[in-house]
């Protein structure tokens, strides 16, 4: 297993980013926010330019982590909204975002990166609407993404499909059954197992509440084509219970979980930690000594 991090977790200039990644070890980077936008956002020069700043730390692009499908609604009376608005993100219908997908898996093919993110459909804010991830929503995201594993194939870029608390399928469960109806070979899983661990249970329909976080790592390995790694400790006493950690604070031991992964992952584990920039480098200091351990 490969270690990286999400370059904006870091540092906000690519440029800095890169070159604390490097001092630090890291061979690897995964791209979302440069320029002060989302990386499919960016045109044709601005790609030159990341390619020039990553080919001067030498570093390796391993995802391009798109906002594709994030901010867009399902259904057409469906209302979505932004949860933090320093998360850039594009907006748009489906046609937008499968345009936007253009720019993204072009990015990837530029800068030789084998991966491109999308995201299952943000969460609505109509009031009447609470379980989500049914098996109409899932039909539903599947035929959209079929259009999308097109696309991406037509680039020979591959999708990873992120579970996200934000979306209507936070755990990696959920996600799995949508590549399952999809079954084409350019849509995989980016799993987020701190994602998992803390999808809002009364948003989620029963039968995806069965599995700890290995057990879900065991159903869903095969289709696992990136990993995104943070924690958190849960404390009921907080409005927002879920505190994010530095790797090794919270209540996930990714010890024991990249124990369980390392004979049948050999893939990317990319850090989005979401912590202030001390407790990102803790964070990418212990991942580097779990990985040395295992």
């Amino acid at each position: 297993m490969q270690k990286a991090i999400i370059t904006d977790q870091v540092h906000e200039d690519l440029e800095k980013a890169c070159q604390i990644i490097c001092d630090d070890g890291y061979k690897y980077i995964e791209l979302h926010n440069v320029f002060g936008k989302t990386i499919e956002a960016c045109n044709d020069e601005e790609v030159q330019q990341i390619k020039k700043i990553v080919e001067r730390y030498q570093l390796q692009v391993c995802n391009i982590a798109s906002t594709v499908f994030f901010l867009c609604p399902l259904y057409p009376h469906y209302k979505v909204s932004l949860f933090n608005p320093a998360f850039y993100t594009i907006e748009g219908d489906v046609k937008t975002h499968l345009q936007y997908l253009h720019r993204a898996c072009k990015a990837a093919q530029e800068l030789q990166c084998p991966t491109v993110r999308i995201f299952p459909f943000r969460f609505p804010d109509n009031e009447d609407v609470v379980v989500v991830g049914t098996d109409a929503d899932i039909k539903e995201i599947s035929k959209h993404l079929r259009k999308a594993a097109d696309i991406a194939q037509s680039y020979d870029r591959t999708l990873v499909l992120e579970n996200c608390p934000y979306s209507h399928l936070p755990k990696g469960e959920m996600t799995f059954k949508v590549v399952q109806q999809v079954n084409h070979k350019h849509l995989q899983l980016l799993w987020d197992p701190a994602n998992s661990y803390r999808a809002e249970k009364h948003k989620v329909p029963q039968a995806y509440l069965q599995c700890d976080l290995h057990q879900e790592y065991d159903l869903i390995q095969q289709a696992i084509g990136h990993v995104h790694i943070k924690n958190y400790h849960y404390d009921p006493s907080y409005q927002k219970p879920f505190l994010h950690t530095n790797v090794v604070a919270g209540d996930i031991d990714y010890m024991e979980l990249f124990t369980l992964m390392k004979p049948s992952y050999q893939g990317v584990l990319s850090l989005e930690p979401e912590v202030d920039h001390k407790q990102t480098i803790v964070s990418m200091e212990q991942l580097t000594k779990i990985l040395a351990q295992i």
